[in-house]
């Protein structure tokens, strides 16, 4: 696996050679290779339970007397024990740890592998979890010497699916790396299993209608058809409606144009329909809307689009009466761990917009990043929107999740005020409303660092005043603790009244941002989650206490504080359901929104029916199935995170049932596959109490290009778009009575598992036969599904979840060939999918 150099190398013997040109040479040539050995069973050192074993080869194909040199990398899970008598490893802050040689350590002999073994804490299991770019400097890592990446630690892209590859990564082989325990059933999802287990698809073409699915489409006559190819010609009230220009472009780009021979379009104010309701009746003659507000008449318009293949823009004569079921229907982004390019963020809208997505919670602070400009504040984006090498951290923020040491990387970066606003601008045309969030007061660590380099600088300048005026942290708090990603500075101190002073200014700029361009800030969610273990020797803390008994939680009170402070600028404020929890709710404002991201098959429905009954909005945020930062299967080459599923495919998320949550125990299992209860008697839903909504979640630790976060939005984005909308008839009500659920209750009945796949096959085929062609043609980057395929009867047989795509075989001798030209004696050695402008990740037969 590892390369090998035949040309002649600078031999590192010498001093003159240490420093910089030794650290160069180390960067260009020494080889790293990573192999997880054991995640599921190893005896670990000490009293840890969980632990996974590895190990660390490094490879140098010179002899060295060089060993004034660290190497820093990225590690999600911290090392506690290491085996090796020439290096050590010590972990840093987050995710960054140091190997270091020992004094025994005398050099790099001729291509002789030193391996260093150690063993980590909890789990570490996808491929995507194992960070690149691994950094070389020397063993005090002073500023004379520039630090650079380990080439060999780099990604590649693979040059027939477009897709990372990690050559220092050795391949997963066998179970133990795929499995957490020993009590972890996780299967590894090969051809075989994907065969016996998914859908396959029974249309030959797609049927008439759309994602999402109409509440009620009536075909008038299927003999009578349109063909929308000619045009339209808009009537005055749609064609001088600045607020439908983004519906126009969609069609547009279909091949839909406006034209003067075209069919007679025109817009009908019905005052009697909801807000985002219409009504569509589309002959040959003339295609009338009915709605009462721009918002319905645009869904309108983008269910023509919908209506419509690229290679086919008829439609029989048909009418359309529709509505969403739910009101809050939304897209998490999360820019701050790696950024997002505005161009990426104006394409996502486009898309949320043609599948009647409406909310955009924009994830623009947290640990490793701050990515909006601030007025006054430069320091937030000079220093907290980059990551490289400075340990000081007064340049940028440590190198976190593989970010190497450029700071012109696409993973660093922020929004001026100018490319916010257009964000902003666009999000409106597409009838879509902004929700930004700045996390705190854990998950703030680049707030953190950036307000402490301007304490320096004014400190530096003697103006105290200045220094703590905006300052985050304490002198003299001596709190020790670790966040849950390992940090031990992420969290701002919450009993400093500077550090309302702080989020007072930020807020104020953020509505002025807003209200410059004419889109007023309506909901501000001020994140609150998963603070650890801060304050507790915090002098200013203990005073607090010390005033005011009655503050049981610190986090509870600053959130409570933080939320009336929201709530006076007549601003809606909203967080996640853990820091919510530690609000007192006769505190809190009266309107207040709350993402529910409790694990279901955890017993989270409780959280979520207990915060909902308290008459706040609930915005369900399920990471079982909403989560897109997790891997679509279980398989190694698979991208995301696992701890709260292992697969989520787009059947899961289309089987998705909102309404009950506790229902999900007849269907689902847990993370590590074993059947679970959910005991809804003594939690239950209040009467006529109902969820706001439902949001996906692009959780960003892992994608560290708008590709890699496309391939893991796309197509599942469409289903969720489709549960957002349309409440199925096999979805199960809830039962306010109150029940116990698992796999054996048998609520869901083998009449709406019939009901669910005949629905799925409407979907799928909509997805495989029209709706890819339009990803395509906005030139995005989905997930080609892998194939189903097993051997029956001495015969291939094969299928993909979508239809439409070309599925190809490889012969033995590697050639690639579609699966009707095969030979009926050829052994098979793996199969793919694949369509004009895309090819699959294949799947070997043996897996």
């Amino acid at each position: 696996m590892t390369k090998r150099f035949t040309l002649p190398l600078l031999l590192l013997v010498s001093p003159i050679f240490a420093n910089q040109t030794a650290i160069d040479q180390l960067a260009d040539h020494l080889q790293v290779e990573y192999n997880l050995l054991d995640a599921m069973n190893p005896t670990c050192p000490g009293e840890v339970k969980n632990c996974y074993l590895s190990e660390l080869t490094l490879t140098y194909p010179a002899a060295t007397n060089y060993s004034d040199f660290s190497i820093f990398f990225s590690q999600l899970m911290p090392i506690y024990s290491v085996e090796s008598e020439l290096f050590t490893i010590t972990h840093i802050n987050g995710d960054l740890h140091k190997i270091t040689p020992k004094e025994g350590f005398k050099g790099f002999q001729k291509e002789a592998p030193e391996t260093i073994r150690f063993y980590t804490k909890d789990s570490q299991i996808t491929r995507s979890e194992f960070m690149p770019n691994y950094i070389v400097t020397n063993k005090d890592a002073t500023k004379n010497i520039s630090a650079k990446v380990i080439k060999s630690t780099q990604t590649v892209l693979d040059a027939t699916t477009e897709l990372e590859r990690q050559p220092y990564l050795a391949q997963f082989t066998g179970l133990n790396q795929l499995r957490v325990s020993n009590q972890d059933k996780t299967p590894w999802m090969g051809a075989e299993y994907l065969y016996q287990t998914q859908v396959k698809p029974s249309l030959t073409k797609a049927p008439v209608s759309l994602i999402p699915k109409p509440k009620h489409l009536e075909i008038i006559s299927a003999d009578s058809i349109v063909n929308l190819a000619k045009g339209l010609v808009l009537s005055s009230e749609l064609s001088n409606n600045h607020a439908l220009s983004a519906a126009f472009t969609r069609l547009d780009m279909l091949g839909i144009k406006q034209s003067q021979n075209g069919i007679k379009t025109k817009l009908i104010t019905d005052a009697s329909l909801p807000n985002e309701a219409y009504q569509l009746n589309i002959n040959p003659k003339q295609i009338v809307i009915s709605a009462s507000s721009n918002t319905g008449a645009f869904y309108a318009l983008m269910s023509i689009a919908g209506l419509v293949s690229i290679d086919n823009l008829t439609v029989p004569s048909l009418k359309i009466d529709d509505a969403p079921h739910f009101e809050f229907r939304g897209l998490h982004v999360d820019v701050a761990r790696n950024f997002r390019s505005k161009e990426f963020i104006l394409n996502t809208l486009s898309q949320m917009a043609a599948y009647k997505l409406n909310k955009l919670h924009l994830h623009l602070a947290d640990d490793e990043g701050w990515r909006l400009a601030i007025a006054d504040l430069p320091e937030l984006t000079d220093v907290g929107a980059y990551r490289c090498f400075d340990l000081s951290e007064t340049e940028c923020l440590l190198p976190q999740l593989g970010a190497g040491n450029d700071k012109n990387n696409k993973i660093n970066g922020f929004y001026s005020k100018a490319d916010y606003q257009e964000i902003l601008k666009f999000a409106a045309l597409n009838h879509i409303e902004v929700i930004p969030s700045l996390d705190m007061p854990g998950h703030s660590r680049a707030a953190v660092k950036a307000m402490d380099a301007r304490y320096q600088k004014y400190m530096a300048q003697g103006d105290k005043l200045k220094a703590e005026q905006y300052w985050l942290s304490e002198a003299n708090d001596a709190t020790v603790y670790s966040s849950i990603q390992h940090y031990n500075d992420n969290t701002l101190n919450v009993c400093l009244p500077s550090t309302y002073t702080f989020i007072e200014k930020v807020i104020d700029e953020l509505i002025a941002i807003h209200q410059e361009v004419g889109v007023e800030l309506t909901t501000y969610h001020i994140g609150a989650d998963e603070t650890a273990g801060a304050w507790i020797n915090s002098p200013a803390c203990n005073a607090l206490k010390s005033s005011n008994p009655k503050v049981t939680s610190f986090n509870g009170y600053f959130i409570e504080k933080v939320a009336h402070m929201i709530d006076s600028k007549g601003i809606k404020v909203a967080a996640w359901n853990d820091g919510l929890g530690d609000t007192q709710a006769t505190n809190m404002p009266k309107s207040v929104q709350s993402n529910g991201w409790s694990m279901i098959t955890e017993g989270g429905h409780k959280d979520v029916h207990a915060q909902a009954n308290l008459g706040w909005d609930m915005v369900l945020s399920t990471p079982e199935v909403t989560y897109f930062d997790f891997p679509y299967q279980s398989h190694p080459e698979e991208r995301g995170n696992h701890w709260a599923a292992r697969a989520i495919d787009g059947f899961k998320v289309f089987s998705f049932m909102a309404e009950n949550l506790p229902a999900h125990a007849e269907i689902w299992q847990t993370k590590e596959q074993h059947n679970y209860s959910a005991d809804d008697s003594q939690h239950r839903l209040a009467k006529n109490v109902r969820f706001k909504g439902l949001q996906g979640h692009l959780w960003s630790e892992m994608l560290r290009s708008d590709k890699q976060a496309e391939y893991m939005l796309y197509p599942r984005l469409l289903a969720l778009a489709e549960r957002a909308w349309r409440r199925a008839d096999w979805q199960l009500d809830y039962n306010e009575k109150g029940r116990v659920y698992n796999q054996h209750s048998n609520v869901f009945t083998e009449k709406h598992i019939q009901n669910r796949e005949q629905d799925w096959q409407r979907f799928a085929a909509l997805v495989g036969f029209k709706e890819i062609a339009k990803l395509d043609a906005s030139g995005v980057f989905y997930r080609v599904p892998t194939v189903a395929a097993k051997v029956k009867d001495d015969k291939l047989d094969a299928f993909t979840p979508y239809p439409g795509f070309i599925i190809e075989v490889q012969s033995k001798n590697g050639k690639w060939q579609a699966i009707e030209n095969m030979q009926h004696h050829e052994k098979i050695n793996a199969v793919r999918a694949r369509n004009q402008h895309r090819i699959g990740r294949s799947l070997t037969l043996s897996e």
